[in-house]
C-alpha cells in the first residue's frame, strides 16, 4: 500500500465524488477526482454499484495503492461500525441496516481500512486541515444546504460535549422560534418562504440568489432573515465555546453576499468576536476531512504497534 495517499469520498444526495488525497498536506489530487451520479431512491444494489464505481475508478488510477479509504457520509449512520441507519429522510433508505464497510470491501476487493464520518464533520476537518480554519485551534464549521450542519472542533478534534457544545455537538435541532434551527436556516426554508410570499415555486436556491443579484426585494429579505437567524442560533454557542473562527460551507454559501451582512451584524450586536470565513474549497473540504479520519486512525494504529 502507498502510505502517502488515501482515497477520500464524499457522498451526497445525488452523487458521489472520490479522489486521492495527499496525507502530507490534505491536498486533493484534482486529476484523480471522479464523480458518479446516484439515485438516492434506488435499490441497494444500484447505489452500492455506483459508489463502488467511483471509488474503484480512483483506486485503479492509483494502481490499487492507497493506504485507506475515508467516506464522508450523511446520517443517521453508525460511523464506527459502518452500518447505515438512514431511515425516514427520503434518501438511501434501501441501505437501512446494511454494513456498508463490508459491502464496499467485497465490491472493491480492497484489503485496507475503510472509515466513515459525518459529512458535515468531514467538511469541518477538511477546512481545519487545508482550508479557512488552518492554523486555528477553536473552530465552528457550518454547512448550509438542504439541511443545517454544524461541527465544533478543538485542535482538529470533533467535540460532542463540553463547555460551549450544544447537545450531541449539532446545531440543526436547537430550538428556534416555533421549531428548530433547521426549519429557518436551510434551502427548504428559503424555497418555501419564497413560494408563500410570492406565490411562485422556484426550483433551487440559486434561482433566489439570481433574483437577489437583480435586487429583488423578497429574495434580499429572505437571505437577510436567514443570516440573522443563523447569528441568533450560533451566538451563545460561539461565545461559550470561545470560537476563533466560524467557517461556512454548503451550496448556500455561494449566496453569502446576501446573508453575510445580516449574520455579521447579529454577531456584533451580541458582542461575538469570532471571525467569519466563507469556504472556497467546495467538496474538496469533505474529501480532505474524510482523508484526515484515515490519517488519524493510521497514525494511532502505527503507534500501537
Amino acid at each position: 500500500m502507498n502510505n502517502n495517499y488515501v482515497i477520500g469520498a464524499d457522498i451526497g444526495g445525488s452523487h458521489i465524488t472520490a479522489a486521492l488525497v495527499d496525507l502530507a498536506n490534505g491536498a486533493v489530487v484534482d486529476s484523480s477526482k471522479y464523480k458518479e451520479p446516484v439515485n438516492a431512491g434506488a435499490d441497494a444494489r444500484d447505489i452500492l454499484t455506483r459508489w463502488s464505481k467511483a471509488i474503484g475508478h480512483v483506486l485503479t488510477a492509483a494502481n490499487g495503492e492507497a493506504a485507506a479509504i475515508g467516506v464522508a457520509m450523511p446520517g443517521p449512520f453508525d460511523y464506527p461500525e459502518g452500518i447505515s441507519q438512514i431511515k425516514g429522510v427520503a434518501k438511501y433508505e434501501s441501505l437501512y441496516g446494511m454494513n456498508i464497510r463490508a459491502a464496499l470491501k467485497a465490491s472493491l476487493g480492497f484489503e485496507g481500512g475503510i472509515y466513515f464520518e459525518n459529512d458535515a464533520s468531514c467538511f469541518a476537518l477538511g477546512e481545519a486541515w487545508a482550508g479557512e480554519g488552518a492554523g486555528c485551534g477553536r473552530i465552528v464549521a457550518v454547512t448550509l444546504g438542504t439541511g443545517l450542519g454544524g461541527t465544533f472542533l478543538h485542535n482538529n478534534m470533533i467535540l460532542h460535549e463540553g463547555k460551549g457544545i450544544p447537545p450531541e455537538g449539532y446545531i440543526y435541532h436547537l430550538p428556534y422560534k416555533a421549531g428548530i434551527a433547521e426549519d429557518y436556516i436551510s434551502s427548504r426554508w428559503l424555497l418555501n418562504e419564497y413560494q408563500q410570499r410570492k406565490g411562485q415555486r422556484l426550483g433551487e436556491v440559486k434561482n433566489i440568489a439570481d433574483l437577489a443579484e437583480q435586487q429583488d426585494a423578497t429574495a434580499l429579505a429572505l437571505f437577510s432573515e436567514m443570516g440573522h437567524a443563523l447569528g441568533e442560533v450560533l451566538a451563545p454557542w460561539l461565545k461559550d465555546f470561545e470560537a476563533e473562527r466560524l467557517v461556512i460551507g454548503g451550496n448556500i454559501r455561494k449566496a453569502h453576499p446576501y446573508f453575510l451582512p445580516a449574520l455579521q451584524t447579529c454577531l456584533q450586536q451580541n458582542n461575538i468576536n469570532t471571525t467569519v470565513h466563507i469556504s472556497n474549497r467546495g467538496e474538496n473540504s469533505a474529501l480532505s476531512g474524510a482523508a484526515w479520519i484515515c490519517k488519524s486512525i493510521l497514525v494511532t494504529n502505527n503507534n500501537a504497534r
